[in-house]
């Protein structure tokens, strides 16, 4: 239960402090799942590649996805940190899209795991928003990099 009004708590204050979120056009949805390249402490920026299952201008489509991110220090156990900015690009066989990373929140889940929210906002191929949320899984690091699997929805 504390977990849970934590995770509305940050939510709330995620969604009042930001600028209005804008629908992406051409609207982007679907699953992405990938895993981190480089952690921000070796590459001044966290960098994720990784595989899209997507909905782009109405049809399904895949496609691979790059981003590089820049974030306050991860939170302590059921804290949160910022996503300060970054970088992003989405190719798929409907498209090539890219933008900047705005905003968003990383929280620590108490179990390796961190949940991820942020706002990407579309330049090239577009224009407008797409929110990224999802797990970002240390459980396995080291040896195996750090996952993530999530979802890409229109604010």
């Amino acid at each position: 239960m504390k977990k849970a009004l934590l995770l509305i708590g940050l939510l709330a204050v995620f969604i009042t402090t930001l600028q209005p979120a804008i629908a992406s056009s051409p609207a982007i949805v679907g699953e992405i799942s990938g895993v981190e390249l480089c952690p921000e402490s070796v590459c001044d920026a966290a960098i994720f590649t990784g595989t899209c299952d997507c909905i782009v201008k109405q049809r399904h489509t895949v496609g691979f996805f790059w981003v590089a991110l820049q974030h306050d220090p991860l939170p302590n156990l059921l804290e949160s940190s910022a996503i300060l900015g970054g970088k992003w690009t989405l190719t798929t066989l409907s498209g090539n899209f890219s933008g900047k990373v705005l905003d968003g929140t990383i929280v620590n889940n108490n179990d390796n795991t961190f949940t991820v929210t942020a706002r990407l906002r579309l330049q090239k191929g577009g224009k407008g928003d797409v929110i990224v949320s999802g797990v970002l899984d240390h459980s396995d690091f080291p040896p195996s990099p750090p996952t993530f699997e999530g979802e890409l929805t229109q604010p």
